[in-house]
This record gives structure tokens, sequence and C-alpha cells, in this order.
């Protein structure tokens, strides 16, 4: 490869690897980390929208579009979904940022956010899911060790 002698290329951090998320979902993420007061309902968030993206990008894109397109809309009215997305300042731009739109229902009138068929995410996804996961795992382990 491309290595010049004398000259030793700085080790890659793990969480990482593959591209790194683009400065709008960075930006999202540290709203969504240091703007909201309440630490659990961050950790919570965090937990929700990881699993939401995953969702939406795997079972949400198999079989048909009846089936898969439950995976990829998320009402935001839903208690749990409002609670933990909509009144969390940074949640709704960071989901945003993945590949969610903004979307009203004719049919019912409610606001979704919608997650397009045949999206597999964008290369960077994986990076800001491990950036997300690693937030809440390391947050967790602050909150159990100050409790000691």
């Amino acid at each position: 490869a491309n290595v010049s002698p004398g000259r030793v290329n700085k080790p890659k951090d793990p969480v990482k690897t593959g591209t790194p998320p683009p400065p709008e979902f960075e930006h999202a993420f540290s709203t969504l980390v240091t703007s909201n007061y309440d630490h659990a309902a961050v950790l919570k968030s965090l937990s929700i929208m990881r699993k939401l993206i995953n969702n939406a990008t795997t079972k949400g894109q198999q079989g048909n579009d009846e089936t898969s397109s439950k995976f990829r809309r998320v009402r935001l009215t839903n208690p749990k979904i409002k609670e933990a997305i909509a009144d969390v300042n940074g949640a709704l731009e960071l989901m945003m940022c993945t590949g969610f739109v903004l979307s009203e229902s004719d049919a019912d009138g409610e606001t979704y956010l919608v997650f397009p068929p045949g999206e597999k995410g964008s290369s960077w996804l994986s990076s800001a899911l491990a950036m997300m996961e690693s937030y809440e795992n390391d947050s967790g382990n602050e909150i159990k060790s100050s409790r000691v």
C-alpha cells in the first residue's frame, strides 16, 4: 500500500470505522445529548431511535410493501414515540438525518416519520448507530459507577 518509510499510520478507533456521519447528524446528536436535562430520557430516546432505524433498514425492506411498511412508518402521536422523539430536543432532527422524512397521512391526518422503501441507509449509518450505542453504553457505565 501507500506507506512511506519511517511513517506509522494512526490506529483506527474501532467505534469509528466506516464512513463518519455528516455534520448534520453530528449536530443533531450533539443537540440531543447536551440540551436535554433528563439524561435518562436521552438514553431511552437513543435506544428507541436505534431500534427504529435498524427495523426500517432491515425488516422495513423485506417482503411486500404491506408487510414491510409498518417497520418504516413511525406515528409521532404514539405516546411512546412522542415521549422519546417528538418531545426530546434534537431527536426528530437526528431521525431525519438518517433518512426518515416527515409525512402527513391523508387517511388519518396523523404525522409520521417515514423511511423510504428500497433504502438500506447511507454509507455512514452504521457509524452513526455505533456512535449512538457507544454513548448509551458509556453513559450507563457512568451512572452505575456513580452510585457505588
